[in-house]
């Protein structure tokens, strides 16, 4: 038995609670999040170089995506027994089935599907993601969620090649299903929660990031410091020096703020 995961964080609380069991089955997880970005490229390498570009990081630059996917295939490959964990909330999570779906097939895969409120949740609903979740609410799912074979119905395994057809940098859950949007569909989260007067701008991706999710929707930071990048390019928020970027010290970071 493998455990599949598309979102790193839930993976590692995962096997953090496999191993308080004394449960040896192994744990699958890639570390890109393919809700945002382009998702044309020949392999994840081409998706290293765009979110250098627009999401950078201030201490290295992004070069594990491509070893991360390689990873990956090497170890489901010794498994036919597959079970994949995914909250459907989740445009990162859904985006990563998909993917999975398209390069696999979905044959050997059984699904346990997040979709549905228990304890430890946020307000006892579903899951936004299942990177919400702490060790305690991580085992309750995985004891009561139901493995349930892949329903094509459900999550069609033609659905990523509409994606890249479509060749949008953004996509988002709504009414249940994964769907294109434009690369703006969120700033308006970002423009209201930045003040006129100065302010470090880390604050206001947190802040952003809280108000997206009371919508039941979720936003990356990686994705929000691409659109914030965008709103300072075409003027619509000013920066103190150079665009910011991941890493250093939040003491040192730079401040933005709206311009009206």
């Amino acid at each position: 038995m493998i455990h599949i995961f598309f979102c790193p964080s839930a993976a590692g609380t995962f096997r953090q609670l496999l191993d308080s069991r004394n449960v040896e089955e192994e744990v699958a997880a890639i570390s890109e999040g393919l809700d945002f970005g382009p998702i044309s490229c020949a392999d994840l390498a081409e998706r290293e170089a765009w979110l250098n570009r627009y999401a950078p990081l201030d201490f290295c630059e992004r070069d594990w995506l491509a070893t991360s996917e390689a990873r990956f295939r090497k170890q489901i490959a010794n498994h036919d027994d597959r079970l994949i964990w995914i909250a459907p909330s989740s445009a990162a999570e859904q985006a990563g089935l998909y993917w999975y779906l398209s390069q696999f097939g979905g044959e050997k895969t059984k699904l346990a599907i997040a979709d549905y409120g228990f304890g430890g949740t946020w307000d006892g609903k579903s899951p936004l993601k299942l990177g919400e979740l702490a060790i305690e609410p991580m085992g309750q799912l995985y004891d009561e969620c139901p493995r349930v074979a892949w329903n094509p119905s459900r999550f069609n395994e033609g659905r990523w090649s509409t994606l890249i057809e479509e060749n949008a940098l953004l996509r988002v859950v709504t009414g249940g299903a994964l769907q294109s949007a434009p690369d703006n569909y969120f700033d308006s989260f970002l423009l209201a929660r930045c003040p006129i007067e100065w302010v470090k701008w880390h604050r206001v991706l947190a802040d952003t990031m809280g108000d997206i999710w009371d919508t039941r929707q979720t936003a990356g930071s990686d994705f929000l410091l691409w659109r914030l990048h965008a709103l300072i390019e075409s003027g619509q928020i000013a920066c103190e020096g150079e665009p910011p970027r991941f890493g250093g010290s939040t003491s040192d970071a730079v401040k933005i703020r709206r311009i009206v």
